[in-house]
């Protein structure tokens, strides 16, 4: 699951890289990109790191940030799915881990 993330973190990066020059730049739209993907990188860390609250908040910080920016949501959802989903996973194998040692 952490490969999955990193790759889902890092293509979501590049698209909000490559959306940022489009006509209407704003310093606006510079810090709502540069707090998604902050967002994105911390509900990644999560996940790498096994702590699915981390996760979880990176995931929701996500779809509430993006809930503004209808033109995003393509890219935000299946980002904060992955995140959502690395968090249930991380979560449950500590789960497993607690219970077998």
């Amino acid at each position: 699951m952490r490969g999955l993330s990193a790759v889902v973190v890092v293509g979501f990066l590049g698209v909000l890289g490559a959306m940022l020059p489009e006509p209407g730049y704003s310093w606006t739209r510079l810090a709502l990109f540069a707090v998604l993907g902050g967002l994105a990188v911390v509900g990644g860390v999560g996940i790498y790191t096994q702590r699915e609250l981390v996760a979880t908040a990176g995931a929701c910080g996500l779809l509430l940030l993006g809930f503004w920016q209808a033109v995003l949501w393509i890219y935000i959802t299946p980002v904060a799915g992955v995140l959502v989903v690395g968090a249930l996973v991380t979560a449950n194998t500590e789960r497993t881990e607690t219970v077998v040692a």
